[in-house]
């Protein structure tokens, strides 16, 4: 009785003091994110050099982790374990343990716009993400911050005042730089059911054959974009005159996700063995609309070089506008999944994706007009396609995608499309003895306003884009059953 006594003791006292090191660990982590949020330009500024950045909150930008990109950002249906899924709440019931992901991203931009050619790199930042769930477990929690939409350029252009020859030249520059991102927190549940599978004529085995997963995030938009446009005139006896306008956004928003898989299809052999399955997967994703709060200042000045220094001589105008009431529209995406599997470890996965968000629908909803010169909001939308083949069990995955994306903007009544190929490999880091991976991908595409009949506006600006990225998902070592009570020293 005295044995049973002092071993359950020593249970509960390691139970408790195993629940503690979790909670100072999920407390440091969170501190963590936390702290890495409150500066928006390590995730937000050149994370995509575009003068189309130029508008509104910046250049929208397709989630930045590695394992989705390569698959041309097919996220809506993809249930991967061994990875994390930020843009799907749901998928993260779907992990086989507790994980940390980030990413890297480098980016080379050739522009044309008629004659004139420039060639911009820039890098940033992924997203940040951790999963934290108990190994077999049916609840998940998930955190992180992600890159939003960027805004980073620096144009100009030189012509002469036909009206008045005594100006001479003047030359138009626009620069601007900043970003917004969002951080979130989530969780998920899984719902399983299992079946009967016949193994032979007189055996069977019992299979999990359907699944849903349900999850939900909360998630908070920051940030500051700044612009500067100048005017600048080669008379010395003319005031140059300068634009400068700063918006701070913030939004308090929500995702709701959805994922289940149907097994088609499985067979077994006489003696228990595995040899083949087919398994359908679906998936969709609703934010619904959110409010936008922005500190609007703009500011209009003459200004003049006096000494090599810039001095402001008048103010023209001046706005400041605190908690300026905007919108940002629902958005929603669904998607499917075909996956085989083969006894020797093989797989191989085709999904497609569609996602919608409507930015016109909203834009009468703009105390302050957050856009600029020609240009109007326009309805979002991507179209994506992805695949995945691995080889053998234990081995490399190899991934590809392409996409379709209709950006939310129009320009003199043209939209802002282009398109995305991609293709990577994700790599076991099996000297880690953990279910740690390594993410290897490239990307190109191309970025311009559309005609009519779906070529590229002659004499526009036209991007040309090739991305490298670099991920890695780590997991905790086999042996360290993280959330797991020891059972006996």
């Amino acid at each position: 009785m005295q044995y049973l006594v002092t071993n359950n003791f020593h249970r509960k006292f390691n139970i408790e003091n195993m629940l503690k090191v979790i909670r100072i660990k999920f407390f440091l982590i969170l501190v963590l994110i936390l702290s890495t949020s409150t500066s928006t330009r390590i995730l937000g500024q050149e994370t995509e050099t575009s003068p189309w950045s130029r508008f509104g909150m910046g250049l929208a930008i397709p989630t930045l982790s590695a394992p989705q990109l390569m698959m041309g950002g097919v996220s809506a249906p993809i249930l991967d374990g061994y990875v994390i899924n930020p843009d799907q709440p749901a998928s993260a019931a779907g992990s086989v343990t507790t994980m940390l992901q980030a990413s890297l991203h480098g980016t080379n931009t050739d522009m044309t716009e008629g004659d004139s050619t420039a060639t911009v790199n820039s890098g940033s930042l992924g997203s940040i993400s951790l999963v934290i769930k108990k190994p077999g477990g049916k609840t998940a929690y998930m955190m992180g911050i992600t890159p939003y939409s960027a805004k980073g350029y620096s144009v100009s252009r030189s012509f002469n005042d036909s009206l008045n020859n005594t100006i001479g030249n003047i030359v138009e520059t626009y620069s601007g730089a900043g970003g917004t991102a969002k951080s979130y927190l989530g969780i998920s549940h899984v719902f399983k059911g299992k079946k009967w599978i016949p193994a032979g004529n007189l055996d069977s085995v019992h299979v999990a054959n359907r699944a849903l997963f349900l999850g939900a995030q909360v998630s908070m938009l920051f940030g500051e974009v700044t612009s500067t446009g100048r005017l600048d005139f080669e008379d010395v006896t003319s005031l140059d005159t300068r634009t400068r306008t700063s918006m701070r956004h913030r939004s308090l928003g929500g995702l709701f996700g959805a994922q289940a898989y149907q097994l088609l299809w499985a067979k077994y052999d006489q003696k228990r063995n595995f040899k083949g399955s087919a398994t359908l997967y679906v998936g969709a994703t609703y934010s619904p609309e959110s409010l936008l709060y922005t500190d609007y200042e703009k500011s209009v000045e003459t200004v003049q070089l006096l000494s090599s220094i810039e001095t402001v001589i008048d103010t023209a105008s001046y706005i400041n506008k605190l908690d300026a009431e905007g919108r940002i529209p629902a958005k929603f995406s669904a998607g499917g999944a075909l996956v085989y599997e083969h006894a020797n470890g093989s797989r191989f996965l085709i999904s497609g994706e569609y996602m919608q968000e409507d930015w016109e629908s909203i834009s009468d909803s703009f105390e302050e007009d957050i856009l600029d010169g020609d240009v109007a909001w326009a309805k979002a939308s991507r179209t994506s396609l992805g695949i995945t083949v691995v080889p053998g069990s234990g081995g490399a995955s190899y991934k590809a995608g392409f996409a379709l994306d209709a950006y939310p903007i129009t320009y003199n009544g043209s939209q802002l499309s282009g398109w995305r190929a991609s293709a990577g490999m994700t790599i076991p880091l099996e000297g880690s003895r953990s279910t740690s991976r390594l993410h290897l991908g490239v990307e190109m595409g191309h970025r311009g306003l559309e005609s009519d009949n779906g070529t590229v506006l002659e004499g526009t600006l036209e991007e040309s884009l090739l991305k490298i990225q670099i991920g890695v998902t780590l997991a905790p070592f086999f042996k360290n059953l993280w959330l797991t009570p020891k059972l006996y020293d």
